[in-house]
């Protein structure tokens, strides 16, 4: 279908239909069909874009991790695209394990990691078949633990460090910057895997990772980092991994979805745990709530809140994974619409793409 863009959305692989793919929605809600074509993926998460309109794909099964790229080029019917290399493992990056959100700073891509509990950072090279290189550990991460040994590529790092193998980082005070793990049950988390996932049978229970860090989004000179653990969303340097404070604390509740407005900048931050969504002014450092279920009636719209992505008209879109729908928010006004059909499984992350 002819459009000025397109909505992809990555599905939960757990509901409905479990659809371990892509869909492809029209400007109109419209759904295309599916956009992943060649190879086998399962739980797919985050999705990006990078500066020649190739594709980049979270695939956050935990005994299959990659980031996945895929051709710039769309096919015949409107909305596929090919399949061009498997990027990042955990046998190149033992920084990635289970991945969740996707965000490039130019040819940086930032990679959160919902078992390792860390941000790293890759380079991004190739005309035609992209390549990744490890960026070097964040300076400001140098700086705190100069003799530490953490996993390579890691950009933001983990209060409570997740060991891999018989290699344990250090911890980085939250004070530092350093994402939470504690008080997170992803047993009980709304917005984790939904049916939650089934316990790692290779590892005792006080052994297997909780889930924390979530969304990611570069906006200015800053990387947002959602630690949904801690119930705050961090502010990171986009060179340096200079840590510049935590947005929210006491008002947001378990973070996952982050996007940036194309027009001012502010960072709107869904806040599943209360049903809202909130908006970050970097230039005032101000938190204002945009929408909540708690105010108003959206029946029942931001429940679960999934991945978040603002549309060409300024429209945010959001996913509800209870309700399997996506849905467009006039962040003006507040008002709430229905963003195409009901979906055939839990939509996990959005993205925007200009046709």
């Amino acid at each position: 279908m002819a459009g000025t863009y397109q909505v992809y959305v990555s599905f939960s692989g757990e509901a409905g239909s479990k659809i371990d793919n892509v869909g492809a929605l029209a400007e109109d809600g419209t759904y295309l069909g599916l956009v992943l074509t060649g190879g086998s993926y399962r739980e797919l998460r985050g999705l990006a874009l990078d500066a020649r309109g190739r594709l980049y794909v979270a695939n956050a099964y935990k005994k299959g991790s990659s980031v996945e790229a895929f051709s710039a080029t769309i096919g015949s019917d409107g909305f596929s695209r090919e399949h061009l290399a498997t990027l990042i493992t955990p046998q190149t990056s033992k920084a990635m394990l289970h991945p969740y959100g996707l965000a490039f700073d130019g040819d940086n891509l930032f990679v959160s990691s919902q078992d390792t509990n860390v941000v790293s950072g890759y380079e991004i090279s190739g005309k035609k078949t992209p390549a990744a290189e490890n960026l070097p550990v964040a300076p400001y991460l140098r700086k705190l633990h100069p003799k530490g040994d953490y996993y390579a590529a890691t950009f933001v790092a983990s209060s409570q460090p997740v060991p891999i193998g018989k290699k344990t980082p250090p911890a980085v005070d939250w004070k530092d910057g350093g994402l939470s793990l504690s008080g997170f049950d992803p047993a009980t988390a709304a917005t984790d895997d939904k049916p939650p996932e089934a316990p790692d049978e290779a590892q005792p229970a006080q052994k297997q990772a909780r889930h924390s860090v979530r969304g990611v989004a570069v906006a200015g000179k800053r990387l947002y980092v959602a630690d949904q653990a801690a119930d705050r969303v961090g502010i990171y340097g986009h060179r340096n991994g200079t840590f510049h404070g935590w947005i929210g604390e006491g008002v947001l509740s378990a973070p996952v979805g982050l996007a940036v407005s194309p027009s001012n900048g502010r960072v709107y931050i869904g806040s599943p745990k209360n049903e809202s969504i909130y908006a970050y002014d970097p230039s005032t450092a101000a938190l204002d709530l945009v929408v909540s279920n708690a105010s108003a009636k959206h029946g029942g719209a931001l429940k679960d809140l999934s991945g978040l992505a603002f549309a060409p008209d300024g429209k945010l879109l959001f996913g509800s994974r209870s309700n399997q729908q996506i849905y467009a928010l006039n962040v003006s006004d507040g008002t709430i619409a229905e963003f195409g059909a009901k979906l055939d499984d839990a939509p996990e992350c959005l993205l925007v793409v200009h046709m």
